[in-house]
């Protein structure tokens, strides 16, 4: 049985958006996306994937589970049709849980395959010729087992409800821009006090989040050695990468709490101290610490100048 106090309240796992567009007579098509992009580009671009995908009767499926939180996103600006994201990464949250807004003509898509499984249909449910293939990730009866039919398709986990809620009400407590503010700065000044360490930042750096650093390994150095000495000796966690970078670059993550000054500083401290004793030059003991130092003094006289 499942008790219809379940949902914590004020939560809305679902939301449902208005729509200027019809799907075309084909039916749609899914256009996948993600945001691991700077806001600005990750602006113009989703706005223009959109377009064009609505054009020839698409809709628009992005994943914001890496940036929601730590980067400007606005799903209805940018015309979106279904954000999906966690809340593991800027939000502070615990894995496993995945909040989903989905535009009306997402949902007349999915309303279009809705067929309730035998063991749970009553006279009148809808069977579909072409239903959803995956009971697990069948939204139609998700949204009904939401809705107000609270049809019995699962057994919720109500402790991610309420975990996802207080995730939701600590940024807004904070301020929405002032989070997304606060992992603008400390991921600039942990990319500067890796590259003042004598790292590399891989990529192009403006295509990138601002909230997670790619630096690469350095040659001689073992990627995973210094990971492990990191969170042995430190208690910090960075990560590596996959597939083909894997063991070419680490990953460094300012997000959520750890969007932090002190979090930033402690972390280049202590790579620095790992990365000599592994053997690689430092320019000079803390110039880590101090060009991360110096990037935030930077951002306090420039917003020191807007106020005055």
């Amino acid at each position: 049985m499942r008790s219809t106090s379940s949902r914590p309240s004020g939560a809305r796992p679902f939301r449902r958006r208005r729509s200027r567009r019809r799907s075309g007579g084909c039916g749609p098509t899914w256009s996948p996306s993600c945001t691991a992009t700077p806001p600005r580009r990750s602006r113009s671009r989703s706005r223009r994937l959109a377009a064009v995908a609505h054009r020839h009767g698409a809709l628009v499926y992005v994943d914001a589970t890496a940036s929601l939180g730590g980067n400007p996103f606005e799903t209805d600006a940018w015309d979106l049709d279904v954000v999906t994201a966690g809340l593991q990464k800027c939000l502070s949250g615990p894995p496993g849980s995945a909040p989903i807004t989905i535009s009306e003509a997402a949902v007349a898509a999915i309303d279009a395959r809705r067929s309730v499984e035998a063991g749970i249909r009553e006279e009148g449910d809808a069977v579909s010729e072409r239903p959803i293939a995956s009971n697990y990730l069948d939204l139609a009866q998700i949204m009904d087992y939401w809705g107000p039919r609270r049809l019995n398709h699962h057994t919720e986990a109500t402790s991610m409800l309420y975990a996802a809620r207080e995730c939701a009400r600590v940024v807004l407590a904070e301020g929405r821009d002032a989070v997304i503010e606060r992992h603008r700065i400390a991921g600039e000044a942990m990319a500067a006090g890796l590259q003042a360490l004598g790292l590399t930042l891989f990529g192009d750096q403006s295509h990138k989040m601002t909230n997670v650093v790619a630096v690469e390994i350095p040659p001689g150095i073992g990627g995973d050695a210094v990971r492990a000495s990191l969170l042995t000796d430190y208690g910090i966690e960075i990560g590596t990468s996959f597939g083909p970078l894997h063991g070419r670059v680490w990953r460094v993550g300012t997000m959520g709490v750890n969007a932090r000054r002190d979090a930033v500083l402690t972390t280049l401290a202590a790579l620095e101290q790992v990365l000599r004793r592994a053997g690689f030059p430092v320019s000079h003991p803390g110039a880590g610490v101090d060009a991360a130092l110096a990037r935030w003094d930077d951002d306090a006289r420039r917003a020191a100048g807007v106020a005055s």
